[in-house]
């Protein structure tokens, strides 16, 4: 009785393996994709390097302010967006930095913040996102993410050599 049972489940697999064999090497799907004419704003990243003090071992300090990317909206689109900024580098920050806070702003040309929060954001190496809101991508452009202050401190027991390990920065805006 086993015997058979055994058999029957075996013949059983066969038939159903071999039909999904065939239905995996001959079915087909298409998937449609459509680019956009245009994009809904263009970034620039700024002179990051001149922001960047180089730090060496067990080294305290302040980030300086200034214009870390600049937003120009495309003037056909008036719909809402979302500003992302990324510290992409955290496993590499964090070897070196006991801790490492940005402060960013999301502003217009006239320096006002434009974000709907209007706050001032925290990128850090436990937070390595920011997020702003910006109700209709129209006004004062150009608009920018700035630094506006900071800190951090490097490992006391962590010394570098050969140079500086800065924070990578990365931009994207979608539609919100």
């Amino acid at each position: 009785m086993k015997k058979l049972l055994i058999i029957g489940l075996v013949a059983v697999m066969l038939v159903t393996g071999g039909m999904f064999a065939s239905t995996y090497t001959t079915a087909t799907a298409t998937i449609g994709v459509t680019a956009p004419t245009s994009d809904f704003a263009e970034v620039t990243a700024e002179n990051l390097t001149a922001l960047a003090p180089t730090v060496f071992g067990k080294y305290t300090g302040t980030w300086p302010s200034g214009t870390l990317f600049t937003i120009t909206p495309d003037a056909s689109y008036t719909g809402d967006l979302v500003i992302r900024a990324y510290l992409v580098n955290t496993g590499a920050l964090s070897r070196y930095y006991e801790h490492l806070n940005m402060s960013l702003q999301f502003t217009d040309n006239t320096s006002t913040i434009t974000d709907e929060q209007g706050i001032t954001q925290v990128l850090n190496l436990q937070n390595s996102e920011v997020m702003f809101d910006w109700e209709n991508a129209t006004g004062d452009s150009p608009y920018k993410v700035e630094l506006t202050g900071g800190g951090y401190r490097l490992h006391s027991w962590k010394s570098m050599s050969g140079g500086s390990v800065q924070p990578q920065l990365w931009m994207e805006i979608t539609q919100r």
